[in-house]
């Protein structure tokens, strides 16, 4: 006696074929996510918002802040010069212990940051505005390096966009 009818194979193979066709379409789903014809969704491509945002920049955000891409590329251009200003005068403020100054040199920096969608600098510039306004100077010394870091590799990566 056969275990399977010749409708028991017809319905198994109407069943694989369902199957392929939803696993086919379930690839063509992510191919369309991504779609790398878009030089934004890229992330390799280092001209692309997908490259910002695999770096800790969070593009989108800033765009829907600022209105347009045009407007956050106008203010991403102004962040590296306005950074390596802000960090020379950040070395001169910790040298001298000028807290003051300090505090408002953070401030500017975590104010821009915060509306380029740069995430992670503009919690540490707001910790160092904080800790200089308290003057906790020993926070400031102890953790310039992670400061100055962050500060560096940011500005790479605007240039790199930019470029």
């Amino acid at each position: 006696m056969a275990l399977f009818s010749s409708s028991d194979e017809s319905i198994s193979e109407e069943l694989l074929k369902k199957s392929m066709d939803a696993s086919k379409e379930a690839h063509e789903v992510v191919i369309d996510a991504v779609d790398t014809s878009d030089p934004d969704k890229d992330v390799n491509n280092k001209h692309s918002l997908a490259y910002l945002e695999a770096n800790g920049i969070d593009a989108s955000a800033a765009i829907d802040i600022l209105g347009d891409k045009d407007t956050f590329v106008a203010r991403v251009k102004d962040f590296a010069p306005l950074a390596k200003s802000k960090y020379g005068n950040l070395m001169d403020c910790k040298a001298t212990m000028d807290m003051k100054r300090y505090v408002e040199e953070s401030a500017a920096l975590k104010k821009e940051c915060n509306v380029l969608g740069i995430t992670n600098l503009f919690l540490m510039a707001k910790t160092h505005e904080q800790k200089a306004l308290s003057g906790d100077t020993n926070y400031v010394i102890e953790n310039f390096k992670e400061y100055e870091d962050e500060i560096m590799r940011i500005i790479n990566i605007v240039n790199e966009y930019l470029a």
